[in-house]
């Protein structure tokens, strides 16, 4: 009975060291906002420490490789090695380029020529007035004003690189640091087109503009579903990367990340994170594993 008693309380000792070991999350530098104090805090909520490391998707891979790493959020480009077959890599939001105008124009859709004609340098077509465009009535021989943001995370330079056929701006193209100065400029009477990283919320002056790549193909907008679908084409995914052995242990935290608790913090980001439904159907994949 002793021996056994020995044994239970060494395993229960052994148990409830594993359960105080930290939970590590690495990832990409892009995630600005309150994503690693909300981690923390649900950490502090959940007896569970939690230490968060955004200083980027490589090195946050390679610490995940190395075993120095929990989970990952990631951000891959064309060029990136994806994690091997031994980590499940999904996604859990995406990164994007919102194409915003005045309410005013007559216009409700634009294409991949007609936005590099009015922001790139170095495009075979040049477009600088709205009628250009197609914009009809009192605008329509306004000149244009394009428009970015530079710390909107990747969407100007996502923007450059997938729909310009260089990604030189012209130097006419008005850079704003703070986004509030960028709607300041948008709501005025000059007005603009202006690319940032999420849809506005209640601003009844501006209007998200729907995208096509090519002037016969359908135009959508950058809801959740559309992205997910792959339907609205200027999107990054974020990735959620862990060892798959580590799922059930995880699982407790990947349902925050999931959660309607935890959207507010991933657009906050810059992420516009997946469909509910789509959401549902990750944590039930997660829970069965």
């Amino acid at each position: 009975m002793k021996l056994r008693s020995l044994l239970s309380l060494g395993l229960f000792s052994l148990a409830t060291l594993a359960v105080a070991q930290p939970i590590r999350v690495v990832g990409s530098d892009l995630l600005t906002g309150n994503v690693e104090l909300e981690l923390a805090r649900f950490g502090m909520a959940s007896d569970l420490q939690i230490d968060v490391s955004l200083r980027g998707s490589r090195l946050g891979l390679a610490a995940l490789r190395d075993g120095a790493a929990d989970f990952g959020l990631f951000v891959f480009g064309t060029q990136d090695t994806m994690p091997g077959p031994e980590f499940s890599t999904m996604p859990v939001g995406y990164l994007t380029a919102v194409v915003l105008a005045p309410a005013g124009v007559s216009i409700t859709q634009i294409h991949y020529r007609q936005l590099a004609g009015v922001f790139g340098s170095s495009e075979a077509q040049t477009f600088s007035r709205w009628g250009d465009i197609g914009v009809t009535g009192p605008w329509s021989s306004r000149g244009i004003t394009a428009m970015g943001a530079r710390r909107e995370g990747l969407a100007l330079d996502l923007f450059r690189y997938e729909v310009m056929s260089a990604p030189e701006l012209k130097s006419t193209v008005v850079l704003f640091d703070e986004l509030d100065r960028l709607y300041s400029r948008l709501n005025g009477s000059e007005g603009g087109i202006a690319i940032v990283a999420t849809p506005p919320a209640g601003n009844p002056n501006v209007k998200v503009l729907l995208v096509a790549k090519a002037e016969r193909d359908v135009a959508y907008g950058p809801t959740a579903e559309n992205l997910h679908s792959g339907d609205y084409p200027l999107r990054l995914p974020l990735y959620l990367v862990f060892r798959k052995d580590d799922a059930r242990r995880l699982n407790f935290v990947f349902r925050h990340l999931l959660s309607d608790e935890f959207r507010p913090v991933f657009l906050q980001a810059g992420v516009i994170p997946l469909p509910v439904q789509a959401r549902n159907q990750l944590v039930f994949d997660l829970e069965n594993r």
